[in-house]
């Protein structure tokens, strides 16, 4: 068969709520012809997916899904993405409503402001009402506790299980954003958690242990977005035989 993924262990992509991810199944390695097929359609629709996946700022609050389906996207989302030894280390917290417009509008904001004075936040009030203007915002956290645990198990790779555990959280964003871009949701990342990372603990009772990666804002695309480049695959994929 030309065209397939090429996986020993094929995983099914099933859509819940309409998106697209990866469920863990236990399948033979050896697949009849018809699902040979199956699974190479279902790879050229993961790689369209992934392919669809974009930075969008130009976002707004026009609805899509009732904010408890997308709630359970994330979710499902999250739950999938794999992590180093199955640690599951990512915490994910989501502001919708008054409380994403609080985040960019009072916390962010105010944040700035401590830290680098009047004329930085207003050099970046544009861009934070942009993050504003979306339906909502998904902050990322890998539990520092459950990580510290590793290294204490395991302490031979103690020095990689930090690198791994933003490996995991990489994972469970890429997850997230491409599980919303194929519900019709447009998303970007941000990195603003260094100012708010310990607001955020105080407003939400938040664990100590929990750190901050990334916020990522989400929203209905009012703009396509913008031409990317690409280097030749020949200097990033090497392949020898």
């Amino acid at each position: 068969m030309e065209d397939t993924c090429g996986f020993e262990e094929v995983r099914e992509l099933s859509p819940v709520l309409g998106s697209l991810y990866w469920r863990r199944t236990q399948l033979p390695t050896k697949l009849p012809i018809s699902n040979m097929a199956s699974s190479s359609n279902i790879c050229k629709s993961f790689i369209k997916a992934i392919q669809s996946r974009r930075s969008i700022y130009a976002l707004s609050k026009k609805p899509i899904l009732p904010d408890a389906q997308v709630v359970q996207l994330i979710q499902q989302a999250v739950r999938e993405a794999p992590s180093s030894f199955n640690v599951q280390s990512s915490r994910v917290v989501v502001l919708l409503g008054n409380q994403h417009d609080n985040y960019w509008k009072q916390i962010v904001p105010t944040a700035l402001r401590q830290v680098a004075g009047e004329e930085a936040m207003e050099a970046s009030k544009s861009k934070l009402e942009a993050f504003a203007a979306g339906a909502g915002t998904i902050l990322f956290f890998e539990d520092g506790n459950l990580i510290k645990g590793q290294q204490e198990a395991f302490p031979q790779y103690a020095s990689s299980f930090p690198i791994w555990s933003h490996h995991s959280s990489g994972m469970a964003q890429i997850y997230t954003w491409t599980a919303l871009e194929t519900e019709g949701y447009g998303a970007n990342l941000q990195h603003y958690g260094n100012l708010t990372g310990e607001t955020l603990k105080k407003v939400y009772n938040l664990p100590e242990s929990y750190e901050i990666q990334c916020e990522m804002v989400f929203g209905f695309p009012e703009q396509p977005a913008g031409s990317k480049t690409f280097l030749p695959d020949n200097e990033r994929v090497v392949v020898f035989k």
